[in-house]
């Protein structure tokens, strides 16, 4: 019956396109066809129309670098009257300090010290952004890359990209956070100066991310310190492997099993425990760093120590290498004609449950010593903070051999 219908319906629509289509004809024919008003008809296809104006978004009277230069100031302070704090930070003209903290009684250096200085736009409909410094107390060795990402992360923040290396000692990201139900973009950079890091974020509506976007980077890129300590955050300690080496280390690891049994062939370890589990056998190590000096001799050369060294990692500590993750020269000392510095992901075949792990490796060579040193250190993506703080004060150490 569905095909008896179907086809009958089939005719009937070819039927009734042909009666209209005979019916106009006839109609013009006769003359009996109605006048079109094609002018009251829109365009047809809409071919070659011209686009309907958009509405032009709203952009900050500062957007520009002229606009920045004339409708800024520099905001300079010095907070806890200490001049390695001192910053500068340029923001409009007709912004407001809130809060600025100038000096403190007490040791600054005990404690997280929090925001010094608030600052706040004029209303921006029924909005207003805001610029925030504060100051933070480091307790280890870390870049300021690696604290900032830790910082996004456990703060619970939603980055917006990847932080921006400065350099060791600065960094930027974008992330955005939200609380009482509403949303903001912000923008921070961090400074180290010494141990403490000095932080400036530019907090803006989330809907007026893109009315202040320009504003709100080029206001934090303008953050910076006055006169920065360049030095390390952490005490440092002083250790001469006999007369081949002399270097700095973090005073939180720890020295252990110096091997001076042949003068040719010094070997000294440097542990990175846990707090509070630092002693015995069950003293629980976060990073292990070896250094293995060797005296140049006739029957020494270096691809056989390196053979050595391979073995060592092979055998003796039971890691299969799986692949490089980079390599380049080291920041050690000029005296040193051969330095390279190498990344590998390993994984140990003696843990219960293998996982991948860094090995950062340093091979350094002079007229009289060979030196190797290794970073041993979980990965980035499993402990930041702790991979962070293992590298940093690995670098130190190399960049301190003398």
């Amino acid at each position: 019956m569905k095909t008896a219908v179907r086809r009958l319906i089939i005719p009937l629509l070819a039927i009734g396109l042909i009666a209209g289509a005979a019916g106009f004809a006839f109609a013009a024919h006769t003359g009996a066809l109605p006048a079109l008003r094609m002018q009251a008809l829109p365009v047809l296809f809409g071919f070659g129309e011209d686009a309907k104006p958009q509405a032009q978004a709203q952009v900050h009277e500062i957007h520009d670098d002229p606009t920045f230069a004339k409708k800024t100031k520099a905001y300079s302070m010095m907070p806890y009257n200490r001049a390695d704090l001192e910053f500068e930070l340029y923001l409009p003209a007709d912004w407001t300090a809130e809060d600025t903290v100038v000096s403190t009684s007490g040791d600054v250096g005990a404690r997280i010290t929090g925001p010094v200085a608030i600052f706040r736009s004029p209303m921006i409909g029924t909005q207003f952004a805001t610029a925030t410094v504060e100051v933070l107390k480091l307790d280890y060795e870390i870049s300021a890359r690696n604290w900032l990402k830790n910082y996004l992360t456990t703060s619970g923040f939603l980055p917006q990209g990847d932080v921006t290396e400065i350099n060791n000692r600065s960094a930027a990201a974008a992330y955005i956070t939200s609380s009482d139900g509403s949303s903001k973009f912000c923008y921070i950079a961090a400074r180290i100066s010494g141990s403490f890091v000095v932080t400036a974020r530019f907090e803006s509506p989330l809907n007026l991310r893109a009315y202040l976007q320009y504003l709100q980077k080029k206001s934090i890129d303008s953050f910076k310190l006055l006169y920065p300590k360049d030095e390390s955050i952490e005490e440092q300690k002083v250790f001469t492997l006999v007369d081949s080496i002399k270097y700095n280390y973090p005073a939180s690891w720890k020295v252990s099993n110096p091997d001076f049994r042949d003068m040719n062939r010094l070997i000294v370890e440097l542990r990175n425990f846990r707090p509070g589990q630092d002693v015995g056998r069950y003293a629980v190590t976060q990073g292990y760093i070896r250094i293995l000096a060797i005296r140049r001799q006739r029957v020494t050369d270096l691809m056989s120590e390196i053979d050595n060294m391979r073995k060592y990692f092979t055998e003796t500590m039971s890691l299969e290498f799986k692949k490089m993750l980079s390599t380049g020269k080291s920041d050690a000392y000029g005296r040193f004609v051969f330095n390279r510095y190498e990344v590998y992901d390993v994984i140990s075949k003696a843990a219960k449950i293998p996982t991948t792990q860094e090995i950062h490796l340093v091979v350094l060579g002079d007229k009289e010593w060979y030196v190797f040193a290794f970073l041993f250190t979980p990965k980035e993506t499993n402990e930041l903070a702790m991979w962070g703080r293992n590298v940093q004060s690995f670098q130190e150490v190399i960049k301190s051999i003398k």
